[in-house]
């Protein structure tokens, strides 16, 4: 994309006449080569150790690139070093994850380098190794079934846009995960498993997200129990301990749930 390489160009240059960046990679689809014309660029800046960069700077840094029309740090996602930018022309969405030299070591993909001037990063990479967290199998099935009674609590009340809600925290956080890691992809929430998982599990995952109705929530409740359940049983091995009888409980309490 013309656009997104002109950007990159910009951020290269600008790097190599700063003294306190030590390099620029692009993480993200640019790795697997999967831009197009929807994507935002995932920037990481790497700063020299002992650099810091506030709001305020990270801010400066991205005003060389263009108009801001919004920014913002990703304390919401967890990450303060987090630029959040929305610029003007181009109209893009652009990321600037800001690190020190050291901290690359300890990181989830392995980005590509656009522009780099100090030797150690190459010696980082290749002394240290990228780890994806995978979900935690134990973590949800311990979970699970209280999410499960939860669901139903909430339906049972009425609290329609409540349950919706928590059906997308379920396929986010336990569906989709999991069936990527079936599908041998990084579990990345339920990101483009569109074009990953095959068309009966597309089908199942669909059958979990209902309209604002009472009887199509229940079945989308019961339908995400039923593809964890499958998902369980390819996934996981022995020593992950089902909890039998809270998914007992918790299925007896949503089959007693009416209107």
């Amino acid at each position: 994309m013309e656009k997104i390489d002109r950007f990159i160009n910009q951020v290269n240059e600008f790097a190599s006449n700063t003294e306190t960046i030590e390099g620029i990679a692009i993480a993200g689809s640019f790795i697997s080569k999967q831009l197009d014309e929807y994507s935002d660029i995932d920037f990481v800046i790497i700063l020299k150790d002992g650099i810091q960069y506030q709001k305020k700077e990270m801010i400066d840094f991205a005003k060389n690139f263009g108009t801001l029309l919004s920014a913002f740090t990703g304390e919401h996602v967890g990450e303060r070093r987090l630029l959040i930018c929305l610029y003007e022309d181009p109209f893009l969405h652009v990321d600037f994850k800001f690190i020190q030299l050291s901290e690359l070591k300890s990181r989830i993909e392995n980005p590509v380098f656009t522009y780099h001037n100090n030797k150690e990063i190459q010696l980082i990479l290749e002394s240290s190794k990228a780890e994806w967290p995978n979900p935690d199998f134990q973590w949800i099935e311990d979970r699970f079934w209280v999410w499960v009674h939860y669901a139903g609590a909430k339906l049972g009340r009425g609290e329609y846009f409540e349950t919706i809600d928590f059906l997308s925290f379920i396929r986010n956080t336990v569906l989709g995960p999991l069936l990527h890691l079936k599908n041998n992809s990084l579990p990345r929430g339920v990101r483009k498993l569109e074009f990953i998982i095959d068309p009966i599990d597309l089908e199942k995952l669909k059958s979990t997200i209902p309209s604002y109705d009472f009887l199509s929530i229940k079945s989308c409740i019961l339908n995400s129990v039923k593809l964890y359940q499958e998902l369980r049983s390819v996934l996981y091995n022995s020593e992950i301990k089902n909890l039998s009888e809270a998914e007992n409980y918790a299925l007896d309490y949503l089959d007693h749930i009416s209107k």
